[in-house]
């Protein structure tokens, strides 16, 4: 297979993004409700899909966007949402990513995988908001700096082929050696496969894959020791 380079999404691929949300839902509501807060963190993650392009292009605030996504999300089980409890769940759920931390199993993971292969980072997002996780994370041990990529710093983001584009002329590296691990399938899966790369969808979420389409996952795993195996394999071949 001749991999040389493994790129990473951050959100809900390098950490579990459900754990500050869940921390901003307890802090706020407490046991006021019995909720399936798996769900309700899916129907998050759905609303903030379904408006981050327009946060991007100036359609929406990104204060709009985050009112959006909380207000939908818990207004789908019945709970009425003032902007100002959006902003304030939004607050404790920012303070929150700033304390994530890589799983033993991400950094085992990224210990074998530096001793054979280039690893990078392509995230969507705010570049100062992005990079404040990603030195929560620590992930400067095993990611160069030159070698982190957000969208927030370039005319496009994912799904586009040129920020998987950057990342070749960065690695210095063709398309059919390289890999990129993400856990959304229409930004990362989509951007990955139509740049050329391979792709590892991280689907711990258990989603659907869409359908119809034209792109599919080189592998599609559901857990992180299932990454690990594929990943190592892969790089090995």
């Amino acid at each position: 297979m001749d991999i040389r380079g493994v790129v990473f999404d951050v959100d809900d691929t390098l950490y579990d993004m459900a754990q500050p949300f869940f921390g901003a839902y307890r802090s706020l509501y407490g046991g006021q409700y019995d909720l399936p807060l798996q769900r309700v963190f899916l129907s998050f993650r759905h609303y903030s899909d379904e408006r981050f392009a327009d946060s991007q292009t100036g359609k929406m605030s990104m204060e709009e966007m985050y009112i959006y996504r909380v207000r939908m999300s818990l207004g789908d089980y019945g709970i009425n949402v003032t902007d100002e409890e959006a902003m304030e769940f939004q607050r404790i759920y920012m303070d929150l990513q700033y304390q994530i931390q890589l799983s033993p199993v991400m950094r085992k993971l990224l210990d074998e995988l530096h001793r054979s292969v280039a690893i990078g980072i392509i995230t969507n997002g705010d570049p100062r908001h992005q990079r404040n996780k990603l030195r929560s994370l620590n992930v400067s041990p095993w990611v160069s700096q030159e070698y982190i990529i957000v969208s927030g710093d370039h005319p496009f983001r994912k799904p586009d082929e040129r920020i998987f584009q950057e990342m070749e002329r960065r690695l210095n590296l063709v398309p059919k050696q390289l890999l990129y691990v993400g856990d959304a399938f229409a930004l990362d899966i989509v951007g990955a496969e139509a740049a050329g790369w391979r792709s590892v969808w991280f689907n711990h979420r258990e989603r659907p894959m869409p359908v119809p389409t034209h792109f599919h996952p080189a592998y599609e795993v559901h857990s992180e020791e299932e990454l690990r195996s594929v990943l190592m394999d892969a790089v090995s071949k």
